[in-house]
């Protein structure tokens, strides 16, 4: 669920904004670059890339200049990796990295010229929040607090130009949340300058996600991640699946809102639910269902396989991660799918379930042959020392 929303843009970050200049004044948003960028996010939310670069190359003829447009154009390559290739491809990375770095650049020259333009603020914020999120893919976890700081800085920025832009309180919250209950050296940083209130936080997603112009869906996405998030004493399934389910229903025809739900479903216990809607997703996928890819293939084949793991049916779970690891051998030039490596990693908890140690540990092996560029490295570790147990189910349905 995290690699859907903006989560982990600005998981990190924390700083004190510099006060807002005295002889500043708001400056309005032009109305048709509002409605543009509107129109832009909206596609990029319906897995619409296509009409996402149309409406932010539409913007870009029109303001030249403003930072918006190019913002939209990052946001469509981010969306493009995340949702269209599962964070899976080295070239989009790259790309994404680069428009990252020229919107920064578009940004900061704009609000030299324009310093109570608030949206401007708002959209360096989120600009340097992409570019620390890249830094989290990349596992450089200095590099992204301290361009998650600037993320920060500008957001509370726009807030002190105008108290009523409540887009702004996507980031804020995040920040108070995430910093607030993360652990470990990404907290260690956070807490140098100032603790989060994970309570504050939520709140102030909630306002977000009533009050916001651009960023309502993205904080909801956000409360929902944060409500099935496995043993935090916030969690609340039940909820999550309610807004699940109002989001299928606005997005019909969207494998990511539709996986949003499965993996709501399979946090609330549901597991018949959750299996009957995965079942759902691979018959599309398997049938061409436009916008539902092959791609998504070894996804959707281990979170079937992840309710029948929870309710003690190895053999049924051991059949579907083992489809969804042998769609890495279907393209041997492809860049291997995160769910299909993670699936390899399942193989051996079923093993390790069985009583089989020495196959448990191959798969783990099998599974740690591979570059490790999600995070897996931690978990395989663990099962090489110790064998998986039951006492550890259900656990979570998504890679860690």
């Amino acid at each position: 669920m995290k690699r859907l929303c903006l989560a982990a843009l600005m998981v990190s970050i924390c700083s004190v904004s510099a006060p807002a200049r005295s002889d500043t004044r708001l400056e309005p948003l032009p109305e048709d670059l509002k409605v543009l960028a509107k129109n832009g996010l909206d596609s990029i939310y319906a897995v619409d890339i296509p009409a996402a670069e149309k409406y932010f190359g539409e913007a870009l003829k029109k303001y030249p200049d403003h930072p918006i447009p190019y913002f939209g154009m990052a946001m469509s390559k981010w969306a493009e990796l995340e949702y269209l290739e599962d964070e899976s491809d080295p070239g989009l990375e790259k790309e994404y990295g680069e428009l990252t770095d020229k919107a920064l650049e578009v940004g900061r020259a704009w609000i030299k010229k324009h310093p109570g333009d608030a949206n401007a603020y708002l959209v360096l914020g989120g600009m340097y929040g992409l570019r620390a999120r890249l830094g989290v893919l990349q596992h450089h976890w200095v590099d992204a607090f301290l361009t998650g700081k600037k993320a920060l800085s500008a957001t509370r920025r726009s807030l002190k130009i105008d108290p009523e832009l409540y887009d702004a309180y996507l980031g804020l919250g995040m920040y108070e949340y995430y910093s607030g209950t993360l652990s470990g050296v990404v907290k260690l940083l956070a807490a140098i300058v100032m603790r989060g209130d994970a309570k504050k936080g939520l709140e102030y997603l909630n306002l977000c996600r009533e009050k916001g112009y651009f960023n309502a869906l993205a904080a909801k996405l956000m409360l929902i991640e944060i409500y099935t998030t496995t043993g935090s004493p916030y969690k609340d399934p039940a909820t999550a699946v309610k807004w699940a389910r109002e989001l299928r229903a606005q997005y019909p025809n969207h494998p990511q809102m539709h996986f949003v739900e499965i993996v709501s479903l399979f946090e609330n216990k549901e597991y018949d639910e959750s299996r009957k809607e995965a079942l759902d997703y691979l018959k599309k996928v398997e049938g061409g269902v436009v916008p539902y890819r092959r791609r998504y293939l070894p996804r959707v084949l281990t979170a079937i396989a992840t309710t029948y793991l929870v309710e003690g049916k190895y053999d049924e779970a051991a059949e579907y991660f083992r489809r969804a690891a042998d769609t890495l051998k279907e393209d041997p030039k492809s860049h291997p799918a995160r769910w299909g490596v993670w699936a390899i990693v399942r193989l051996g908890n079923v093993s390790d379930l069985k009583g089989l140690r020495d196959k448990a540990v191959e798969y783990y092996k099998q599974a740690q042959a591979y570059k490790d560029e999600w995070g897996f490295s931690e978990s395989i570790e663990k099962y090489l020392k110790s064998p998986f147990s039951a006492a550890e189910l259900p656990g979570q349905m998504p890679p860690p």
